[in-house]
């Protein structure tokens, strides 16, 4: 066994089974998402449902999936060969044929379970130009088989047609430099920034990440992307400061584009990691960075837990989890919402998030990989993303 494919072993064990199906996945409904439409009887009774009795206090609109508006895949957690890895980009290349992606966003853990190679022979060239933030120098030597192995390889299938934007977040396995991930002749600082560097120096069709941090403009859309590992503690000569400075920089005219914030640490979550805010020190920097973002933006795109959630901040913004792209944690219940806040939906299924934003709103829709929406919400304006009942997926175009 490789040094990778163990050290996956060693940190994913326990998580999930990495090569099961989910046949019954639990999902949670609460407030005005109990209500969903109506579901098959075969869907239903494959899926453990805590729903409240709260129905929506007006009729429910469908929002039927098309290739009007500003189409967006919503990924994160993608970088671990499993069979889910496998079903997940096949879902998701489904969906580009039945009408093109305009931009896909990967929310971070792009490389499981240590990010680029940090020792391969080359890779110590590779430095960062004085703004901490774009590459100067990028590696010598022979590219990472890594980066085709875990992220492009599997998504070959979103090349066909007119191919998306390809925007990366980093993530905390993509840095990371804590047990077997270190390199012996680097300090656990040095090496984290090194693979910084070296994610932000690689670039193909099927990666774009130019930057650790960075704003995208497309059609009414813009799309500030953080390297949210600052927000959990500074690394590698990076700083929450500078993060916050640049995110209050980048919403600037924010009042004219529907915005969004693309990071791989959600401001709050349900699953697993609900428990890093038992942390004050954590729960202060999200608050902070809450702050700087004000009403600025209309959703947090987020991964990290691995599963599919829908809440709301205690300010009210829509928080969007999409981070079950390849290993699922089946026995999650959703029990706590962390650090406050509201859970609205939440579920273990396999699947992937879908963003449309059109001049006059957006929505977001969950669907499973066999192509089932599992939950919709509908934002007018600048209004929150209201649950709203889902329409049957539409056919592939033939190519």
């Amino acid at each position: 066994m490789s040094r990778r494919a163990g050290l996956a072993v060693l940190l994913l064990a326990g998580s999930a089974c990495a090569g099961c199906s989910v046949p019954h996945p639990f999902t949670v409904r609460h407030g005005p998402a109990g209500s969903p439409a109506a579901e098959s009887a075969t869907a239903t009774a494959a899926t453990a449902t805590a729903a409240t009795a709260t129905a929506p206090s007006s009729p429910v609109a469908l929002v039927t999936p098309g290739p009007d508006g500003l189409r967006v895949l919503h990924l994160g957690d993608f970088g671990e060969r499993t069979p889910q890895q496998a079903a997940v980009a096949n879902a998701a290349a489904a969906l580009h044929a039945r009408a093109n992606f305009a931009v896909a966003l990967f929310a971070g853990d792009l490389l499981y379970p240590c990010g680029p190679d940090a020792s391969r022979p080359g890779a110590e060239a590779c430095t960062f130009a004085p703004d901490d933030n774009t590459v100067a120098t990028p590696p010598a030597g022979p590219t990472d088989p890594a980066f085709a192995d875990l992220h492009e390889r599997p998504l070959a299938g979103l090349l066909q047609g007119g191919p998306p934007r390809i925007l990366l977040a980093l993530g905390n396995h993509d840095v990371y430099s804590r047990f077997g991930c270190g390199v012996p002749a680097l300090s656990a600082e040095a090496t984290a920034r090194r693979k910084a560097c070296l994610n932000v120096a690689h670039a193909t069709p099927l990666w774009s990440l130019p930057a650790r941090h960075y704003v995208v403009d497309e059609g009414p859309a813009r799309f500030v992307v953080l390297d949210s590992n600052t927000i959990y503690a500074d690394y590698g000569g990076f700083t929450l400061e500078t993060e916050l400075a640049f995110l209050d920089g980048a919403l600037a005219g924010c009042e004219h584009r529907t915005c969004f914030v693309l990071l791989h640490h959600p401001p709050v979550l349900a699953g697993v990691h609900v428990k890093d805010f038992e942390s004050p020190a954590l729960v202060a920097r999200m608050a902070r960075l809450e702050a700087v973002a004000g009403g600025r933006i209309r959703a947090w795109l987020a991964g990290h837990d691995h599963d599919l959630q829908h809440l709301r901040t205690a300010s009210g913004v829509d928080v969007l989890i999409s981070g079950n792209g390849a290993t699922a944690r089946p026995s999650e219940r959703f029990e706590r919402t962390a650090p406050s806040g509201t859970l609205l939906f939440a579920s273990t299924a396999w699947g992937l998030g879908v963003l449309t934003v059109r001049p006059d709103g957006w929505d977001y829709r969950f669907e499973e990989t066999q192509g089932r929406p599992l939950h919709c919400c509908a934002a007018s304006g600048a209004g929150r993303c209201e649950p709203v009942a889902c329409a049957p997926a539409t056919p592939a175009t033939p190519r």
